[in-house]
């Protein structure tokens, strides 16, 4: 595995030296797991590009981001999904980090998917931890004119998931602050991939951003906030409001719906409301997004027998439902109407409680998201 590489904002060196022991270690469970199978394990994310977090643990500084691991195998990725969970599993409690470990087959790869992730792959952000060091070259051909607007949209939806299960939580201090700043790294990044000035760093797309910030569309306000965003990412254990947390959440969730739904009336043509996005007529994903023909119904099928969901009121493929769950939930959470929606979207009766929504958002991400 390289070691030459900085993970993190901060370059602490203490942290920097655990985080590449806990890469190493898991190498090699995964490598012990698949033996010839393995083509590469892949880091991808901000410990990747050199921009991960970390925080004080015990009075050591560690790692804060998830370590976000695809595994290239020779062929049949899915026969390798439940193995690969357990290793995610077992290592996310020994090392007190979310791991998430997903196979690809290397086939798959050529051409990849036209998504986020491989274009952040692309211009950056992965880094071959084991195996064949060419396994990203394709990958690397991506550009940002390759990715469908809808990719901005799915982008925006699971961070409004994030907004959703936070204020469907009883203590969620940290993880409010965590979700709101990354609905505002979101928000700042889908402008710059509209405007085709999307960038492999956040420093520079920082820079690309306060470019666009006399325009209407984004303005200062949210430049401002994505700086602040920034500086939550080195260090969130450090980083404080400048008013209350809850004043400062607030001010951040108004402005992210404010430019989440403008966006995606843009993207899409949807109303300007919550409530209006839930119940808008047409498709929110209008453009397929990594997914087959037909595959909808069936992704549909699955979600009703995995979660409980219904398949009426009819929204599509689940990530059509979870978009619209989200948007009720994260900028309207105890609006009536709003919640008997998001409830009647998740298979759920009236008068659900906060718990009950969030265990059905949480299990509807996982088949949607």
């Amino acid at each position: 595995m390289p070691d030459s590489f900085r993970a993190t904002l901060c370059g602490d060196a203490s942290a920097e030296a655990r985080i590449h022991r806990d890469l190493l270690d898991l190498t090699h469970a995964i490598q012990a797991l698949l033996g010839n199978e393995l083509v590469a394990t892949v880091l991808l994310g901000g410990y990747a590009r050199g921009e991960g977090s970390i925080v004080e643990h015990e009075k050591q500084l560690g790692p804060y981001n998830d370590y976000d691991l695809v595994v290239v195998v020779r062929s049949n990725a899915r026969a390798h999904h439940e193995g690969l969970r357990h290793v995610a599993e077992s290592w996310s409690k020994r090392l007190g980090v979310e791991v998430d470990v997903w196979p690809v087959a290397a086939d798959d790869l050529n051409p990849p998917p036209r998504i986020l992730l491989w274009l952040d792959a692309a211009l950056g952000g992965a880094r071959v931890l084991a195996g064949d060091e060419h396994v990203l070259d394709a990958v690397r051909r991506l550009d940002v004119r390759d990715i469908p607007l809808g990719e901005s949209g799915r982008l925006l939806a699971n961070r409004a998931v994030g907004l959703a299960l936070s204020n469907l939580e009883a203590d969620h201090d940290l993880r409010r602050a965590r979700h709101g700043h990354k609905m505002i790294l979101a928000l700042g990044d889908v402008y710059l991939l509209a405007a085709n000035r999307y960038a492999g760093t956040l420093a520079a797309r920082m820079k690309e951003l306060d470019t666009l910030g006399a325009s209407p569309a984004v303005g200062t306000e949210l430049v401002s906030a994505y700086q602040d965003a920034i500086a939550f990412r080195a260090r969130p254990d450090l980083w404080k409001p400048a008013t209350s947390l809850d004043a400062w959440y607030e001010a951040t969730r108004e402005l992210a719906r404010a430019r989440h739904l403008s966006f995606e009336a843009f993207r899409v043509g949807s109303p300007a409301t919550p409530l209006g996005y839930a119940t808008f007529s047409k498709s929110v994903y209008p453009e397929p997004i990594g997914l087959r023909t037909g595959a909808s119904i069936g992704a549909s099928i699955r979600a009703r027998i995995k979660v409980g969901v219904p398949l009426w009121p009819y929204a599509g493929h689940p990530r059509e439902r979870l978009a619209r769950v989200a948007m009720l939930l994260a900028y309207e959470p105890q609006e009536t109407a709003s919640r008997e929606k998001a409830a009647a979207l998740l298979g759920i009766g009236h008068n659900a409680t906060d718990q009950e929504l969030h265990e059905r958002v949480r299990a509807l991400s996982g088949v949607g998201g």
